[in-house]
């Protein structure tokens, strides 16, 4: 699977899986209420991936 095309496809309180099985915790814990939907996680990991590899 290119590493391009890994997704978010699990957001909990406390982590998120992608699809390639990988599991990581949040360095906070989130609140219930908190918790992105995987899409909007999604866009977040984007972000912040386009925005480091431009530095």
């Amino acid at each position: 699977m290119s590493r391009d095309k890994i997704k978010v496809v699990r957001v909990t309180t406390t982590e998120f899986e992608l699809s390639d099985g990988r599991v990581y915790q949040h360095p906070i814990e989130l609140e219930k209420d908190e918790v992105p939907t995987p899409e909007e996680f999604q866009e977040y990991c984007d972000h912040w991936k386009t925005f480091i590899s431009s530095s």
